[in-house]
């Protein structure tokens, strides 16, 4: 990128890092560790104090630590089973003005790295020892098995790019991959793949845009209305000018058509930054309309088609010490490596329609 580039990427980051449900509230949970650095305590009302120990913490702050924060962030303060998170949300809108120096502090130290493209030779797939995936082959073919109201496919194959170790066992706990030891490869891509990146909630917008297709359900959890959305415990939120967080009316929830996007592109990538400020927000599409970008829970990209070369295995995910944000211990042991290695092939063959071995 270039320094103009940059600088337009940074503003324009800041602004929907402060518009964003996780956004703001990863502001709130930056403070509160700045304050209170003995644990993982709630969020708080931000200070002025507060504000200028964040931006110190941020200053020595890794990139990889910053990655575990904002995956754990999305789970915890406002993912879409917190029980807590519209409080969160609410609380943590009130204060981002206040904040906005911590979001510029992010956009000028991370948001480079937070907007990188895809890079086709740092894709890793990781599994688990589970059975399910099997139920899912061939995949690129059901494309209207979708997950809840279908801002993703089962039909297409998740890959992520080579994360920093220290975010291992919160990735892992975030895609719920819990049935059992995971192992991960590096799965390169082919030059030549169609790929929509997405920056932000307005690329996601676009996408449903132009392959619009009505949500196949309507049970969110506290975000829309739906089956488990109770109005009155989104209330507090509801109440506060510009949030992005909730809705308790709508005319439809569009989500996108993925078998038309599968037409168009190969894989759909959402950056890291995309996952700040995109996770959880609403989009309004006119008439009462609205769309959202939801369970993606990091930077990942879901892919439409078999794009891939040769796999090649690399070593268990690093969790050794680490718990779940349940307080379970991370399974990282495979047992028999080798064993384990001829199973994952097996599995990627049969998920990709491909002959055994490759």
């Amino acid at each position: 990128m270039t320094g103009s580039t940059v600088g337009s990427v940074t503003e324009s980051f800041v602004d929907a890092i402060l518009e964003s449900p996780l956004g703001v509230t990863l502001l709130a949970r930056i403070e509160t560790l700045a304050r209170r650095p003995e644990g993982w305590s709630s969020l708080v009302d931000s200070s002025p104090d507060g504000v200028e120990r964040a931006l110190d913490l941020l200053g020595s702050m890794a990139i990889g630590e910053f990655m575990e924060l904002v995956v754990f962030s999305a789970v915890i303060d406002v993912g879409p089973w917190s029980p807590d998170a519209p409080r969160h949300a609410a609380r943590a809108y009130r204060c981002a003005t206040d904040r906005a120096p911590i979001a510029a502090a992010i956009g000028e130290r991370f948001g480079e790295v937070l907007h990188r493209p895809l890079d086709l030779d740092a894709q890793q797939w990781w599994t688990t020892a589970g059975s399910w995936n099997h139920e899912l082959a061939p995949l690129f073919v059901d494309f209207e098995n979708v997950y809840g109201p279908g801002q993703f496919t089962w039909a297409g194959l998740w890959t992520v790019s080579d994360p920093p170790e220290v975010a291992h066992a919160q990735l892992v706990d975030a895609w719920e991959m819990h049935d059992g030891p995971v192992t991960r490869w590096r799965l390169p891509v082919r030059s030549g793949a169609r790929v929509f990146e997405i920056n932000g909630p307005d690329d996601w917008a676009k996408l449903v845009t132009e392959h619009p297709r009505e949500a196949a359900s309507h049970a969110e959890h506290w975000e829309l209305p739906g089956i488990n959305q109770d109005p009155s415990t989104v209330q507090e939120l509801l109440d506060v000018s510009g949030q992005r967080a909730a809705r308790t009316r709508i005319r439809s929830h569009l989500v996108p058509d993925w078998r038309s996007v599968a037409e168009h592109w190969d894989g759909v990538h959402l950056t890291w930054a995309g996952f700040v400020t995109a996770e959880g927000c609403i989009t309004e599409l006119g008439g009462g309309d609205v769309t959202m970008l939801r369970y993606w829970f990091s930077e990942r990209t879901l892919w439409l088609s078999d794009m891939f070369t040769q796999p090649e295995p690399l070593a268990p995910p690093r969790m050794d010490d680490d718990t779940l944000s349940d307080g379970s211990p991370a399974i990282v042991h495979p047992g028999d490596l080798e064993a384990r290695r001829e199973r994952d092939l097996a599995l990627l063959s049969e998920l990709l329609g491909r002959p055994r071995g490759f």
